[in-house]
């Protein structure tokens, strides 16, 4: 019978394995175990002002939140000390208090969680330029932002809160460099008004990319993370143009992006690694790098993200520290705004009563504010009905969840038509009433009973995001309006407050 307690072994693995054994000196090179040594960078994105836990697109509550990200990412750190933390963009917009703050809050956390940079989203010019430099000083890390510029200038020649915002930066840890290299989405123009952007402009990102890698590569790093405000799609757009940057740009290992709101834990784009954090804190993501300790090569790459459920207790420190302005945002949320008599009707659309209770709201502010308008064009952010019963203040920022503003154009009917055509009914134009043929083709308007007259021009009110084209989905407005026939004119109304005001003088719908 053959005898299972020994094996064949070739003479090369005896003698090895003698080596071992016996401490021969000759085989104590074959022996020399190679190291390796793994950093993490931990991110975020999307956080919006999210400090406690909300609700996803899918209507599943309880999720996300920056105090739930902080306690994930401080469990890291104690695990695996030789780590980074960055952040990618649109970091205060989206809650009361945050807006409260002018988004100071936000960036506070940042500086207590020890960040070591972030990078400016879109929406993190949505309150304006005054707003965006007060929220940079308060910054205790960089902000990396390469594709900006300030009044024609990279943001560092522009002084002041500027001198913060750089297109890269070194970190050192655990004995290898990375390099940090931050950019924002082209797609500022088509979204944000000039007024609003006050001289801040978003260039070419693929160009800022090079230029950045050329400045990095003679600081001689282990490895290359590009940081962008601009995200995964099932194909590139005008606003995350990822695959374009990443095949064109070569020396990237690791792109980290935002702005999209998608929780895609891994992919691959051509050799590099991509990993985006969804939106509202409601993902954190981890990347590990792996690199040879002798070589400095880098060996290995790892990404995934971590669902923020009820699994993560809410900081302490980021509750202790955000609790006041959290209640006085709370507070003010739940204050009653009127009583809703008869359900008001939503859907979305030209015939939608919630955009025509918008509408009348906007016209009203505006004469208010010695700045009548014949008409207002605007829909919905949702199609939900406004039911029967008290509505609140939160109910009105469910209904505009964004902070526009208004601006006005004086543009004749024909003009008007081109506008409705483009927009294909999914806003108002109130108070004017449309002729529609039997095809459904809007053929022309009526004021009051009667037909417009082709000669004058209309005063009308856009909110300030449809003004700038919508996110290009209505370039014909854009171009419309910004004719110098149209007079374009800013407003100083908001749309939220605009609505409240009017709704709370009613009292009753």
């Amino acid at each position: 019978m053959k005898d299972h307690r020994f094996t064949a072994v070739s003479r090369r693995s005896f003698l090895a394995a003698g080596g071992a054994l016996f401490g021969a000196p000759v085989f104590a090179r074959a022996a020399a175990v190679r190291r390796g040594k793994t950093i993490s960078i931990f991110h975020t994105t999307d956080l919006h002002g999210h400090i406690v836990p909300t609700e996803n697109y899918d209507g599943l509550g309880d999720l996300g939140g920056f105090a739930r990200c902080a306690t994930q990412i401080r469990r890291w750190r104690k695990e695996l000390p030789d780590s980074l933390l960055v952040d990618i963009g649109d970091v205060y917009q989206g809650t009361p208090e945050s807006l409260q703050t002018g988004g100071k809050i936000m960036i506070e956390l940042f500086n207590r969680l020890g960040y070591d940079a972030w990078v400016l989203g879109n929406h993190d010019f949505d309150w304006g330029r005054a707003n965006t430099e007060a929220a940079l000083e308060v910054s205790k890390c960089e902000i990396l932002t390469g594709n900006l510029r300030v009044d024609g200038k990279p943001p560092a020649a522009a002084g002041g809160a500027w001198r913060k915002v750089r297109p890269w930066k070194i970190c050192e840890t655990g004995g290898f460099r990375i390099a940090l290299v931050g950019l924002i989405t082209p797609g500022l123009p088509h979204w944000l008004a000039p007024e609003t952007l006050g001289g801040i402009e978003a260039a070419d990102p693929v160009e800022s990319l090079r230029r950045s890698l050329e400045e990095v590569r003679v600081e001689k790093p282990d490895a290359v993370v590009v940081l962008g405000h601009m995200g995964w799609r099932f194909s590139d757009d005008y606003a995350n143009p990822v695959r374009r940057l990443l095949e064109e740009v070569d020396g990237i290992d690791v792109y980290l992006g935002g702005h999209s709101h998608q929780d895609q834990p891994s992919w691959m784009s051509g050799k590099v690694l991509c990993s985006q954090a969804s939106y509202h804190g409601i993902h954190c993501g981890r990347i590990d790098l792996t690199f040879d300790r002798d070589s400095r090569k880098l060996l290995e790459r790892r990404a995934f993200t971590v669902l923020m459920d009820g699994r993560f207790e809410l900081d302490a420190e980021v509750m202790d520290f955000t609790r006041p302005e959290l209640d006085k945002a709370a507070a003010e949320m739940k204050r009653k705004v009127c009583t809703v008599k008869q359900p008001v009707e939503g859907g979305g659309g030209r015939d939608s009563g919630v955009s025509r209770l918008f509408c009348e709201a906007f016209a009203e502010a505006l004469a208010k504010a010695g700045m009548p308008v014949d008409g207002v064009f605007h829909g919905t952010f949702g199609k939900g009905d406004i039911p029967a019963g008290d509505l609140t203040v939160a109910d009105c920022w469910k209904m505009l969840p964004y902070e526009n503003g208004l601006v006005t154009a004086e543009l004749t009917a024909e003009e008007l038509l081109t506008i409705v055509a483009e927009d294909k009914g999914n806003r108002s134009l109130w108070p004017f009433e449309l002729k529609e043929d039997d095809a459904g083709t809007v053929t022309g308007f009526l004021v009051k009973g009667q037909p417009v007259d082709p000669a004058k021009r209309y005063r009308i009110a856009f909110n300030t995001y449809d003004a700038q084209s919508g996110g290009r989905s209505l370039p014909l407005l854009h171009e419309i309006v910004n004719r110098p026939a149209g007079k374009r004119t800013p407003t100083p109304v908001a749309t939220r407050d605009a609505l409240i005001v009017f709704l709370s003088a009613k009292g009753e719908l």
